[in-house]
């Protein structure tokens, strides 16, 4: 007789570069993190979450350099697991103007 484990699920973790910081993702914790640069002058960056095909005010995560050296998180459990969000981020340093980075998607 053979007994057969299943592997256990991967959790889902991420980092995305986003032009002047950080967009990262850890599960099982659920929580999805921004990180502006740490450097010289001001650096701002702000995901926008959306859930494709749901209504509903979408999730807004920002972080800067000035106010708050590290980064800002938040636990995505408004919804239950194994969700698909599109994330718009987009940057800002010292004073140019907001820099739309790009779309992603990702899964809980």
């Amino acid at each position: 007789m053979s007994v057969i484990l299943a592997q256990p699920a991967l959790a889902a973790r991420f980092q995305r570069v986003a032009g002047d910081g950080i967009v990262g993702y850890a599960d099982p914790a659920n929580e999805l993190s921004v990180r502006a640069d740490d450097t010289t002058g001001t650096a701002w960056v702000e995901v926008t979450l959306t859930r494709p095909g749901a209504i509903g005010k979408p999730i807004v995560i920002d972080d800067e350099t000035i106010r708050h050296p590290g980064a800002t998180c938040a636990v995505l459990t408004a919804f239950e697991d194994d969700v698909i969000y599109r994330a718009v981020h987009e940057s800002n340093w010292s004073g140019r103007d907001i820099v739309p980075r790009g779309t992603f998607t990702f899964r809980t």
